[in-house]
């Protein structure tokens, strides 16, 4: 009976760990479906241009709408957002519906695993 409960309480511990793996997300997928999906609009680099999109350099810790350069909506502007893994996340799942009124035509990412990738990517790629 002992061994049962040892073996569920490692199982169940082990979760945890495996779920957070999961979440950190794959960079270089994240790169690859940003380079496809997002780059026509939006550059990284540091002082980078704004395009249709701005600049993403630095966003993590930003307030929604307070790109340098950029002409954001009222509706980004005022939504209170602070960009960090998982108002991001909500964000590019359903950009209209967490943010009705914003600039941004896109559908969304609707798998976990491409959100975590392309959040992975960000977190590297804007410091």
């Amino acid at each position: 009976m002992r061994t049962v409960i040892a073996a569920a309480v490692s199982v169940v511990l082990a979760l945890p760990s495996a779920n957070a793996v999961a979440q950190s997300g794959d960079a270089e997928r994240g790169e690859r479906l940003f380079n496809q999906q997002c780059k026509i609009c939006h550059t990284l680099n540091k002082d980078g241009a704004n395009l249709i999109g701005p600049n993403l350099f630095g966003m993590f810790g930003r307030k929604a709408g307070a790109a340098k350069g950029f002409a954001a909506s009222d509706a980004m502007t005022k939504s209170g957002i602070v960009w960090d893994d998982k108002t991001l996340g909500e964000y590019l799942k359903d950009p209209k519906g967490r943010v009705p009124g914003a600039k941004m035509v896109y559908a969304g990412l609707k798998r976990q695993e491409q959100l975590d990738d392309v959040i992975a990517y960000l977190k590297k790629a804007t410091q």
